[in-house]
């Protein structure tokens, strides 16, 4: 298409660039710290798509028009074409697909002021990214890009949702023989639950980030960690001479901490050479090396280095050969393995890497808004709690001893909030979705004697 044919159809199609009330997206959430295909723009590791220019998370908006306004600053460009992708992703699950691509030229888009108007119709039951990508050569450089919306996420619709679902599905029903308990979750009487507000507050919770050698932060990843260190501690699997495998452990601080403990720990992770690393590179949570995991505040190197090593090992394929061990843990990567039954199999294919008697605990996504529709397929899964029932069942019929479950949601005006994206630094016990709220909840399990 020539520059005077794109900017004619242009014209017609979207019309002049105008004013218009503005919510941000963060237009490199997607693959946090990566690099941009246009020069000065994203962070400083190498993209997963070489020719990605930025990529949002997937957002919920409301069915009916929305418009996407691009703003590039300082935009200088010769010559190349941004290809402006509207990604429409199934909130029950699902591959992504496009729906709608628009060709820019960059050399137009500059003398324009490199600002451009996208409009698109949202569906029902859809969220939505906005990629870029620059198939050709090109010269393309900015000194920042901000990309708006005329809609905002409804945070008080998920407060909301948040608020029906907690009286509809997580009030008082039957119990699922003897495995779920009343009462609130507490490190104290520590269960299979939820993070909750009050956790924070606990002495326990306190005494496991000075070990951590971490500062306090009110997210629920931190809270993983206290939660999964508590249970173990409580069932006994912390002592001299044990063994523990982590799995998709990143960067975290666990195993060292269980080795300054006296345990022998094997920490894996997906292998390097295996393109769905590449996600997790991106944003530096992949781990490469047993150095990555050291830290001598929390473990000693020499017996750091005499007790942690590493493996690359896919939790959809755990090998034969990893066995005998008394404690097995993930923190929030069972939802990354394609599907939910992709998770559910991973729990219990953990229990063979066991001893018996030996103790699993895992952390993962859990739905707070639904027990029916759910993100059942893709690179994030929500658990519902039907799901968590109906697995503990299955597994307590196996012979296995499920540490009791708790639905308590906190009631500290904590606990209500949503955080909406781009997610906050602050308070992050609670989260929108796509278009739902979720949480992190941890299920232990011990292995049949």
């Amino acid at each position: 298409m020539t520059p005077a044919k794109w900017s004619a159809n242009a014209r017609r199609m979207f019309g002049k660039y105008g004013a218009s009330t503005a919510y941000s997206l963060d237009p490199f959430a997607f693959w946090p710290e990566a690099k941009s295909s246009i020069a000065g723009l994203g962070g400083s590791i190498a993209p997963v798509d070489a020719k990605a220019a930025f990529h949002t998370n997937y957002t919920s908006f409301d069915p009916g028009p929305l418009t996407i306004d691009l703003i590039f600053a300082q935009l200088k460009a010769t010559r190349g074409t941004l290809t402006l992708y509207a990604m429409a992703s199934p909130e029950d699950g699902g591959p992504a697909k496009v729906q709608s691509r628009l060709l820019i030229d960059l050399a137009e888009l500059a003398a324009a002021g490199g600002r451009h108007r996208l409009p698109i119709m949202v569906k029902q039951g859809y969220a939505y990214a906005f990629l870029g990508r620059i198939l050709d050569d090109t010269d393309a450089s900015a000194s920042a890009l901000t990309l708006q919306t005329d809609q905002h996420v409804d945070g008080p619709a998920f407060a909301r949702k948040l608020a029906a679902a907690k009286a509809i599905i997580f009030g008082p029903r039957g119990s699922s023989s003897g495995l779920v308990v009343d009462g609130p979750a507490t490190l104290a009487d520590v269960r299979s639950q939820m993070c909750t507000a009050a956790q924070f507050d606990e002495p326990d919770y306190d005494r496991w980030l000075a070990l951590m050698h971490r500062p306090k932060h009110q997210h629920r990843k931190q809270w993983e960690y206290v939660w999964i260190c508590r249970v173990l501690e409580t069932m006994g699997s912390l002592m001299e001479g044990a063994r523990g495998l982590g799995f998709g452990c990143g960067i975290e601080p666990l195993p060292a901490l269980f080795a300054a403990y006296g345990a022998f720990v094997t920490a894996t992770d997906l292998g390097a050479e295996d393109r769905r690393a590449k996600r997790w590179q991106a944003s530096a949570q992949h781990l490469l090396s047993v150095d990555a995991l050291s830290d001598s505040a929390v473990c000693p190197s020499e017996q750091f280095f005499q007790r942690v090593e590493v493996d690359a090992i896919d939790m959809n394929a755990v090998p034969d050969n990893r066995t005998g061990y008394d404690f097995c843990w993930s923190s929030c990567s069972l939802e990354h393995l394609g599907s939910i039954d992709a998770g559910l199999r991973f729990i219990e294919r953990s229990l063979d890497t066991l001893k018996p008697g030996g103790v699993a605990v895992h952390t993962t996504e859990f739905n707070l808004t639904s027990d029916t529709r759910t993100i059942r397929k893709g690179g994030t899964v929500l658990f519902r709690r039907s799901d968590i029932e109906n697995f503990a069942r299955k597994m307590a019929s196996a012979g296995h001893e499920v540490l009791p479950i708790t639905f308590d949601q906190g009631d500290q005006p904590e606990d209500q909030v949503v955080d909406m994206p781009p997610y906050a630094a602050d308070v992050h016990f609670k989260l929108a979705l796509g278009s739902y709220v979720t949480t992190s909840f941890g299920l232990a399990i011990r292995k049949r004697r």
